[in-house]
Parts: structure tokens; C-alpha cells; sequence
């Protein structure tokens, strides 16, 4: 065997090692968490920028925080975000960020695109419990509130 076909051979050999040692670490547990928020006019919030009759104009927006509650009614946590509108227009869009506090730890949420009144969106990360999450969230009206549902993926 030549120096060359060695080098490659011991070069082949260490690739295969390193990629051997690369997992997925997005396919670990599942956990889904339900919880229900308020109707609208008990959440506090306001206006991001200037309102105007056309509707907002990119760059302004509004932040709201809501709490969450378990299935008794219970406040066990709470849901903080900011949506930015990037496009007006027939079809505005925005950007939302927020958080979600909830037993446990936080969970990071984006969202971007047309809001309507049921919100699907991802969860890019989180703390405590749910260190490393991803995942999706929905958020669905109801006359009574919103019902979100977390559906959260922890690391392997």
C-alpha cells in the first residue's frame, strides 16, 4: 500500500468514527402540554408603534401577555409575546416572538407569517425542564379563550 492510499484509508477510517459519533438529538422524548388563556379583553396588551386606520405599517406591531391555565381554571403559568408587522397590505404579515412560562421551566416561541385566529408556530428552545426543546405550538379561539397546545420535543 502507497503513503497516499494509507493517508486516505486512515482519513476514511477517522470519518467514518467522527460521523459515527454524531446523533439527532430532535427525537427525544415528547411531552404535550395543554393549557387554556383568557378571552381577550382580560389579557393586557397594547400598541407597538403608531395605529392608524389603514391598519398597522411595517414596524409596528403589539405585545401582549396572557395567562395560562390548567384544566381546573387554575393559573399555572403565563404566555408573553411581541409581533412585529413586516408586510400590509390584503394579506399582513408579522413576526411574533415570545415566551411561554409554564410548570417547569420556559419555552421559546416563534411565529411569523399571516396571524389569523388559530396560530401555529415553533418552539426554538427552552429552560428547566425543556433545556434544548423544539417543537410546535397551536393556538385556537374559542369564545372563552384561546386553548394552546405545546407539543414539545427534549433532546435524546
Amino acid at each position: 500500500m502507497t503513503k497516499l492510499s494509507s493517508a486516505v484509508a486512515v482519513s476514511a477510517v477517522a470519518a467514518m468514527a467522527l460521523l459515527a459519533g454524531c446523533t439527532d438529538n430532535t427525537q427525544g422524548d415528547t411531552k404535550t402540554l395543554s393549557f387554556t388563556e383568557p378571552p381577550e379583553n382580560q389579557q393586557q396588551g397594547g400598541p407597538i408603534g403608531k395605529e392608524s386606520p389603514q391598519g398597522p405599517a411595517p414596524g409596528n406591531g403589539f405585545a401582549f401577555g396572557t395567562p395560562l391555565m390548567d384544566s381546573s381554571g387554575k393559573a399555572v403559568g403565563e404566555l408573553n409575546a411581541i409581533c412585529i408587522t413586516t408586510q400590509k397590505g390584503e394579506s399582513e404579515k408579522s413576526q411574533c416572538n415570545g415566551t411561554a412560562n409554564v410548570p417547569g421551566g420556559q419555552l421559546a416561541l416563534d411565529v411569523g407569517g399571516t396571524l389569523a385566529n388559530n396560530i401555529t408556530g415553533a418552539i426554538v428552545g427552552g429552560t428547566g425542564d425543556y433545556t434544548g426543546a423544539t417543537g410546535t405550538f397551536t393556538s385556537q379561539d374559542h369564545k372563552q379563550g384561546s386553548k394552546d397546545t405545546f407539543n414539545v420535543t427534549l433532546p435524546g
